[in-house]
């Protein structure tokens, strides 16, 4: 078993998220056209969403980091949902990456229509940089899944700043105390 679960899951979850956006950022597919000409496309052009993804991760992570055990069962399950869209947007993305990418091979070319781009593209070439997208994604849903697992064994929050408001009526002293707690003891 973990030692430190807690730390593992949300230090895992932040990784991953800045894995995802780093694999967002760089060149996910080079497309020769038929003209000899080159277009090259980010992993924002050929799936936007995974920057939306990587976002809802961090989210998740500031709650997991403040929630009680059930609701932190129920973001780790949350997470799992994540990483499993982030899986199924890139196996979409490498599926037909024409389709994924037609917007800036467009732009690039001014010609658009599914069918006149696969025309144009004489050739694809996908780089290394889609790879961390899936591996943190399923990472992701592993995460999750240990989050669900493990939220039992998490410290829980501290009742430090809790207020307590019964006040015994007879009792100056736990009249004096409700004041000091901020509780007005003469309202009932």
């Amino acid at each position: 078993m973990l030692k430190k679960p807690r730390l593992m899951v949300l230090g895992g979850l932040v990784l991953m998220a800045a894995l995802l956006m780093l694999s967002w950022t760089q060149v996910w597919f080079k497309f020769k056209l038929n003209d000899g000409s080159t277009v090259e496309a980010l992993g924002s052009d050929a799936v936007g969403s995974l920057a939306a993804l990587a976002l809802s991760v961090f989210a998740l992570v500031a709650a997991l980091s403040i929630s009680t055990v059930n609701v932190r069962r129920v973001l780790g399950i949350v997470a799992a949902i994540v990483g499993i869209i982030i899986v199924v947007a890139w196996q979409s993305a490498l599926a037909d990456p024409v389709v994924a990418s037609a917007a800036i091979i467009s732009e690039a070319t001014g010609i658009s229509g599914t069918d006149s781009l696969h025309a144009l593209v004489a050739s694809t070439e996908s780089t290394p940089w889609s790879v961390p997208a899936i591996g943190a994604g399923a990472l992701i849903v592993l995460i999750g899944i240990a989050a669900t697992i493990t939220a039992h064994r998490w410290p829980v929050p501290t009742k430090k700043y809790d207020r307590d408001s019964t006040v015994i009526a007879d009792d100056p002293a736990s009249q004096w105390d409700a004041q000091s707690r901020g509780i007005d003891p003469t309202a009932r």
